[in-house]
């Protein structure tokens, strides 16, 4: 299957959007969930299209977490990525699909997304060569989001 691009579902967004912040735990809904600068489904969009790299984290077979810089955009109500195949992030999907992104910008935006991750069936395709000069492989990833929490940078007098 190939990686399509697919509009945002603004609709569907802003669901996750006002669910997560109506269910926030006291700390986020203090601190980023609260309506003076909660972003609006279009506003998150244009904000994470707008970031160059996310931190993606995983959890590993103990517990253990990892963290990887990726490049994640949405489609629908899901993120799309590519992850390479011999990598730890794969094998923690495998066992776990929870995962976690976060970004921010310059200016005080932010964003902590959450959802369940899979792997695209048929999606793995040779990638560029690492400094080894091995061959490598990505896969590709669709993460059906869960929870968003969506800063807008604050107002600056």
């Amino acid at each position: 299957m190939a990686l399509e691009e697919i509009a945002p579902d603004l609709a569907a967004l802003q669901t996750i959007i006002d669910r997560s912040t109506r269910t926030a735990t006291p700390s986020v809904a203090d601190s980023i969930a609260y309506p003076e600068r909660q972003m609006t489904a279009a506003q998150f969009v244009e904000f994470w299209s707008g970031v160059r790299l996310v931190a993606m984290a995983t959890v590993g077979d103990h517990g253990q977490p990892h963290i990887a810089p990726v490049h994640a955009r949405i489609e629908g109500a899901s993120l799309k990525l590519v992850i390479y195949d011999n990598t730890v992030r794969r094998a923690d999907l495998v066992r776990n699909s929870r995962v976690a992104f976060t970004t921010w910008n310059a200016e005080g935006a932010a964003a902590i997304v959450y959802g369940r991750a899979s792997e695209i069936p048929g999606s793995i395709r040779d990638a560029r060569a690492g400094q080894s000069g091995k061959p490598r492989h990505v896969v590709g990833v669709e993460v059906k989001l869960t929870r968003i929490y969506a800063m807008r940078a604050p107002a600056r007098s």
